[in-house]
């Protein structure tokens, strides 16, 4: 039986309709009896909860829209649990909870002095990867769940998280603002969360008409600029509220059960004064309800992002579910409502609708309809202009993370998810046996095929060095794309520095103008001068410098080390799916392409490498992903899959025979590395 308590969050005055349902598992997909699940529908919300079944199955009905957190726990078992986006008229089904093995996090609180902080509440843990959805620990301390908080030594302890998995903190004190700390590895014993005073902002909620103090108001304040963490507070019986902030750009809004304010206001917090102080005044508000749908076939259209703008401020986005349906608790007064660019969809000519709310008033909006984006043709041809299959096609802008074989033809379709800013799209052609390609651009308006013609491929090298002429290892080099048409350079390749802060590329695009950017930490750069290379030619550009600037001490170049020529022992990390050749034979030696990812970009870094082994089959290529965090999804027979981080700046590394890398890049490698590992 569900029970719910008082349920109220940002759209309090949204309809009840959607309904989720689904089942708790544990790892080996089983169902789990008597788990307790629970649903958030935002940071000012109390809990929905109930408990599974026999065959661990669940469902809630009479939902809020908006985006919300399932999660659950049973005994013996660890969290877990997913975020999903609910619009009014949807019932979402399957949804599929896995428990894993029970770890915890361990660590400290300290002040700005180093010294411990007794009495730290850590609020709030942010389970990271594919489900990122937060636990709620201080809410869920009404549940008997105990709220993890620091001892006289500043030590805290926080139990029931996933073994492997990745973890964000939100940290809370009375006298402390409000500290967020990410990335911790789960089983971490000394993580460390560093508390500072801030600024006490002193706030007032009124009334817009008649300035009345408007009291048990929820206000909520988050970070301008990524990464984004939110702080939550209630106006008292007399409309103040106080809340401790860092110093930085932060945006703010209030809602109460009837009452809101339009939208977003911005909030510079400096920190050259001990308090600062604010008026929020708030509105009567209403709901704005419409849907999104295909121009062509008329189906609702999901994962469509809508937003409000309220007075010149915007106020929220929401994300439309299966039913394409959206809804706004609004302030009253004139509001507009914008569909944004959508994966697969032409933005409409008038994307954005004004409209008039008033108090406890429902609004329905016209349908905003889309039309699908066209489909691309490109056609591969050799010197002779004679059709090559089997070519590997890749978009570049916008950027995807798959191949495409072009067939007997010649020929691919090519599918974006969104036009580019530019309104050209980018790709490269890539011969997977011989060193040719080509780099190519569409109008996105573009309604006949486009050729490309291959030519070989030209290697360029050079030296990355301090301004003392010293050589900088594991600096990342990259080749960019110089064109005054684009607003932002368009990368080509990316590789990493060795000791002698040398790097080479064998599959750079002739004929291109192109230079080499180079990076080494805390934003410092340096750029070699443009050059064009010849079809077929080795091009050594000679030194790029990185300087440490003199006016600020803070910055300074990375020390990090590059694995170019080094054996890489990556079958020594924990096997999450899949089986690898025995390991005395790898340390012997074998060709392979390792790549890193973190756990919520896994599923999709996994299926473009099965892909691309499938779509090349000659080879003795071993393929290994490796997740920094925890994976629950499966993987094809041709991958494996294990857990760890990467050892250097580069994300993936392509192993020669000998097991040593023989080349570092970010992405996918290029075409030649599964057929023959290219010689750096």
């Amino acid at each position: 039986m569900t029970r719910t308590i008082a349920v109220f969050h940002l759209c309090a005055a949204c309809a009840l309709a959607a309904s989720i349902s689904g089942q708790v598992t544990t790892p080996g997909g089983q169902g789990v009896a008597n788990a307790r699940v629970w649903i958030e529908a935002g940071l000012g919300s109390t809990l929905i909860d109930q408990q599974t079944g026999a065959d661990g199955t669940f469902k809630f009905d009479s939902l809020p829209s908006g985006l919300l957190g399932v999660f659950a726990y049973a005994d013996g078992y660890a969290f877990g649990g997913a975020s999903i986006s609910v619009g009014p008229d949807d019932d979402i089904t399957g949804t599929r909870i896995p428990l894993g093995t029970p770890s915890e996090v361990s660590g400290r609180v300290v002040d700005a002095r180093g010294k411990p902080i007794a009495g730290a509440r850590v609020t709030r843990v942010l389970l990271q990867g594919d489900a990122k959805v937060s636990i709620p620990f201080a809410k869920l301390a009404q549940a008997g769940f105990a709220e993890p908080a620091s001892d006289a030594d500043g030590r805290f302890t926080i139990p029931q998280l996933p073994d492997g998995a990745k973890v964000a903190l939100k940290v809370g004190h009375t006298s402390y603002a409000q500290q967020s700390v990410g990335d911790i590895a789960v089983g971490d014993k000394n993580a460390r969360v560093q508390m500072y005073e801030g600024v006490l902002l002193r706030g007032k909620v009124q009334s817009r008409e008649g300035g009345t103090p408007v009291s048990n108001a929820t206000v909520v304040i988050k970070t301008a600029r990524e990464p984004i963490t939110t702080s939550i507070t209630k106006s008292d019986s007399s409309g103040n509220f106080m809340v401790r902030l860092n110093p930085g750009a932060y945006l703010y809004q209030s809602a109460s059960m009837e009452l809101r304010s339009p939208g977003w206001e911005k909030l510079t917090v400096t920190g050259q004064e001990p308090t600062q102080e604010v008026m929020l005044r708030v509105a009567g508000s209403g709901t704005i309800r419409g849907d999104v749908r295909d121009a062509v076939t008329s189906a609702p259209v999901a994962g469509a992002r809508v937003s409000l703008s309220a007075f010149g401020s915007p106020a929220a986005i929401v994300t439309t579910g299966e039913s394409g349906t959206y809804e706004f608790a609004a302030a009253e007064g004139d509001n507009t409502v914008r569909v944004e660019a959508t994966a697969g969809y032409l933005q409409p000519e008038r994307p954005m609708l004004t409209l008039k709310v008033k108090q406890g008033e429902s609004a329905a909006i016209p349908t905003f309809w889309l039309k699908p984006l066209p489909g691309y043709k490109v056609v591969v041809v050799d010197a002779d202009q004679k059709p090559v299959q089997g070519v590997i096609v890749r978009l570049i802008r916008p950027m995807q993370y798959r191949w495409h074989i072009t067939d007997a033809t010649g020929s691919v379709s090519l599918n974006i998810a969104s036009v580019p800013a530019s309104g050209k799209i980018v790709g490269m052609a890539e011969h997977p046996q011989k060193q040719e390609g080509a780099l190519f651009a569409i109008a996105a308006n573009a309604a006949s095929e486009a050729k490309v013609q291959l030519i070989p491929l030209a290697t360029v090298s050079g030296t990355v060095v301090t301004a003392k002429d010293k050589p900088i290892e594991g600096a990342m080099i990259g080749g960019l794309f110089q064109s005054d048409a684009d607003d932002e350079p368009l990368p080509l390749w990316r590789t990493t520095t060795g000791a002698d802060g040398r790097f080479l590329w064998p599959g750079a695009v002739p004929l291109i103008p192109t230079a080499c950017l180079a990076s080494s930490g805390d934003e410092l750069y340096g750029r070699s001068i443009p050059f064009n290379l010849d079809p077929g030619a080795t091009k050594d550009i000679g030194r790029i410098v990185i300087r440490e600037p003199e006016d600020d001490k803070t910055k300074r170049i990375a020390k990090s080390k590059g694995m170019a020529g080094k054996k890489l022992e990556w079958y020594s990390n924990k096997v999450i799916s899949g089986g690898i050749p025995n390991v005395e034979e790898l340390r012997v030696g074998r060709a392979a392409i390792v790549v890193y990812t973190a756990s919520d970009e896994a599923a999709m870094v996994i299926d473009a490498l099965s892909a691309a082994r499938k779509s090349i089959a000659t080879g003795d290529v071993l393929c290994a992903v490796v997740v920094d965090g925890g994976f629950s999804g499966s993987a094809p027979d041709n991958v494996v899959v294990l857990q760890g981080a990467a050892p250097g700046p580069a994300k993936t590394y392509v192993l020669d025979a000998t097991g040593r890398v023989a080349l570092e890049t970010l992405g996918m490698p290029p075409a030649s590395a599964f057929t023959g590992v290219p010689q750096v």
